[in-house]
């Protein structure tokens, strides 16, 4: 008897925003023109930075930030979930956080770790390598996480120097199925650790910002199970990976 295949699923990713609303707007204006199930966004949400950290919390300013923030994305009218950036407020509240938790779009399990380290810089979402580790991330899907594993393509900067994190590595070398972060604008694309396929989708905002996003597809029909792909909407480029 042939095997039943799994409908594919296919989810849309956005990285860091930073409010820029220009940019998002481009960027959901792609999304719409695709069937998607869902949106991930992996964090750097709002106009945050080292002050919600001196102010010991939000001001007015960065509340406003974030609720124009998901009121774009709401307005597709498709299932999202998201994570804090380390610009963001680690309590940030909303529905949709799967930060310390999961959540699911169209049977997909996903898996939030928000915020960055192990480098500490004063903002307001910093973590170490040993926080991280002492996490207990349920089994899923996929891993939705603002900063990418250390030593790969994803966490490059210009100088050369990895600045990602050993603790989300080995988590992403533990994991069969997708991972997908930000947090290092510069650095868009894709690796496979393991059986993990990993994609950083860039940022909107500030520095090296640009409209591109990511889009993710689990299906039947794709090596691996796995499809990951990036675009860049201000050059037109688009790349593609599978997980095998």
């Amino acid at each position: 008897m042939a095997l039943v295949q799994r409908a594919d699923i296919r989810l849309a990713v956005i990285g860091d925003i930073h409010a820029h609303l220009r940019y998002l707007a481009l960027v959901l204006e792609r999304i719409a023109a695709e069937r998607v199930d869902g949106i991930l966004l992996v964090g750097d949400i709002g106009a945050g930075g080292r002050r919600l950290r001196l102010l010991g919390g939000a001001d007015q300013a960065y509340v406003t930030s974030v609720e124009r923030v998901f009121a774009a994305v709401r307005a597709l009218g498709v299932p999202f979930l998201w994570v804090p950036g380390n610009h963001d407020l680690p309590n940030l509240a909303g529905e949709g956080n799967v930060d310390h938790s999961i959540g699911s779009i169209a049977g997909l399990r996903v898996a939030g770790v928000g915020g960055a380290g192990p480098a500490r810089f004063g903002f307001a979402y910093e973590w170490g390598e040993d926080e991280i580790r002492a996490r207990t991330v349920p089994a899923c899907d996929v891993l939705l996480c603002h900063t990418p594993p250390a030593d790969t393509a994803l966490d490059l900067i210009p100088s050369g120097r990895h600045v990602g994190s050993q603790a989300l590595r080995e988590l992403a070398l533990g994991h069969r199925g997708v991972y997908v972060c930000g947090h290092i604008h510069e650095s868009p694309g894709a690796v496979i650790l393991g059986e993990c396929l990993c994609m950083n989708v860039g940022g909107l905002g500030a520095p090296y910002g640009r409209p591109q996003l990511g889009f993710i597809t689990r299906s039947d029909r794709v090596p691996g199970g796995w499809r990951a792909e990036h675009e860049d909407l201000s050059t037109g480029q688009s790349r593609a990976w599978t997980l095998a």
